[in-house]
């Protein structure tokens, strides 16, 4: 953790800034990164961008075994009602192959499935993001010890 803090005060970036600039801006500093999402948000989305009707007819529909296929798993991946699955890693593949079979199914639109791919996208702390808290004078001296 404090390595990370280490390599991060070492960069131009903060060249010249005094101690208290520096934690200011490590403190500020956000990055994108990708979180596990609430099966309840994906549902949501689902009910907002109007094809939640379709999946829920599509699962009772025997009239083309794929699509209800295709439907009942999406359901049963979004509409948990044992709680059991209560998030979607929306980088496995099995999901993003999901995606695409609603996407080939003609149940949402790429732009659509995008959006709910872009779910797991979240802009978080840089400091969250390796593990360490509010960065104080404290933290940065030690960053500095391990710089030499």
């Amino acid at each position: 953790m404090i390595e990370a803090l280490a390599a991060e005060i070492s960069t131009p970036a903060y060249a010249g800034l005094s101690d208290d600039a520096i934690i200011a801006a490590v403190n500020a500093r956000r990055v994108a990164t990708r979180r596990l999402v609430p099966t309840w948000e994906v549902r949501r989305a689902a009910i907002e961008g109007g094809y939640w009707p379709y999946l829920v007819l599509a699962a009772t529909d025997s009239s083309n075994s794929q699509r209800q296929g295709l439907a009942i798993s999406v359901l049963a991946w979004i509409d948990d009602q044992s709680g059991t699955i209560q998030t979607v890693d929306m980088d496995r593949q099995a999901t993003q192959q999901m995606l695409a079979g609603l996407v080939a199914a003609e149940f949402v639109t790429q732009p659509q499935a995008d959006a709910i791919a872009a779910l797991a996208n979240t802009d978080t702390a840089w400091t969250d993001s390796v593990g360490l808290p509010e960065v104080g004078i404290g933290l940065l001296n030690n960053a500095r010890r391990i710089n030499g």
